[in-house]
């Protein structure tokens, strides 16, 4: 069983209106064979009923905690929680999400056994649409050294940008000073980051995290420009943070995979929120893809100076 003051594992949940997967997501968690866990509730001003159901299953079972958070979005609860946080690792969960039985004792196991930072398992689809799911991504049993799981990582094999499939050492954030941006595709700014910091990775052959999407067709049921723009700012975030390490060059062809996928992604991403948008469709795709140019281009001085922050798609 676990120790209440210092679990092995702190599990992070970031609540907003997580709808009819939640009790699924928390039951999946409560029956881990691995016992020795806390779970951190971060409420985000839900008002659809979540956050009763958190308080339930914290009143039933010692290891759940809820704490409100009233302002920020998934970013800044997830450091809400890594604050509160007593354990080893950090395992990041989404309420609408399930893990299998044995996720964490795997991931634990594998991390303790290799001396690991970070380790990592595979994952599915669930589609609330078909109520089906599709394989999303298999590892291997394997341990990596940094450079090799962020080269990985940076070229999308292997390895994703996701923050959950993961276990975490706290000490990654606390050492360093990391913390998740408040944006959309806060996986693709902070995941590179906390690679770096590990001494080594490891990943383990199990399909662990089910991942839930609303439609079995590739699309954001929420797009707007805001997620456009965030989107392409994950590409000078990446570079600015690598070259601030001196290794920009070492892993500039590994983010060439990255950049493809934002580049050649704008067009339908901007189509899905045309009629929101302020700019026609052709206008919006020309900035943005003039801003992931520009975020090569310029030198690191001149792009450190660039205010990510003003939007290009609107």
């Amino acid at each position: 069983m676990m120790s209440r003051s210092n679990p092995a594992v702190s599990i992070v949940i970031p609540v907003y209106n997580c709808g009819k997967m939640f009790v699924p997501c928390l039951e999946s968690i409560r029956r881990q064979s691995f016992e020795d866990f806390e779970v951190i509730i971060v409420n985000n001003r839900s008002d659809d009923g979540s956050a009763e159901i958190a308080r339930t299953y914290a009143e039933q079972d010692e290891r759940f905690r809820v704490i409100d958070n009233p302002e920020g979005g998934a970013g800044p609860a997830r450091n809400f929680g890594v604050a509160h946080a007593a354990g080893e690792y950090i395992c990041f969960i989404d309420g609408d999400d399930r893990i299998s039985r044995e996720y964490l004792e795997k991931l634990y196991a594998a991390a303790k056994k290799n001396d690991a930072d970070i380790s990592v398992c595979g994952f599915d689809f669930y589609f609330l649409n078909t109520e089906k799911s599709k394989k999303g991504m298999k590892v291997p049993d394997r341990v990596y050294t940094r450079d090799e799981a962020l080269g990985y990582l940076l070229g999308d094999t292997k390895m994703r940008f996701y923050l959950w499939a993961k276990l975490w050492r706290k000490t990654l954030f606390t050492d360093h000073g990391i913390a998740i941006p408040d944006m959309y595709y806060e996986d693709a700014a902070v995941t590179p980051q906390l690679f770096w910091f590990a001494n080594k990775v490891v990943s383990v052959d199990h399909c662990g995290y089910h991942y839930t999407r609303a439609f079995s067709v590739y699309t954001e049921s929420r797009m707007t420009t805001q997620r456009v723009n965030d989107y392409v700012n994950t590409i000078p975030m990446i570079r600015l943070f690598l070259e601030s390490q001196g290794s920009y060059e070492k892993f500039k062809r590994k983010l060439g995979v990255h950049i493809f996928h934002v580049y050649f992604a704008i067009p339908s991403m901007v189509r899905q929120c045309a009629d929101s948008a302020k700019a026609p469709a052709r206008v919006n795709i020309d900035r943005a893809r003039a801003k992931v140019r520009l975020s090569l281009k310029l030198s690191y001085a001149r792009l450190s100076r660039l205010d990510l922050n003003k939007p290009v798609v609107e």
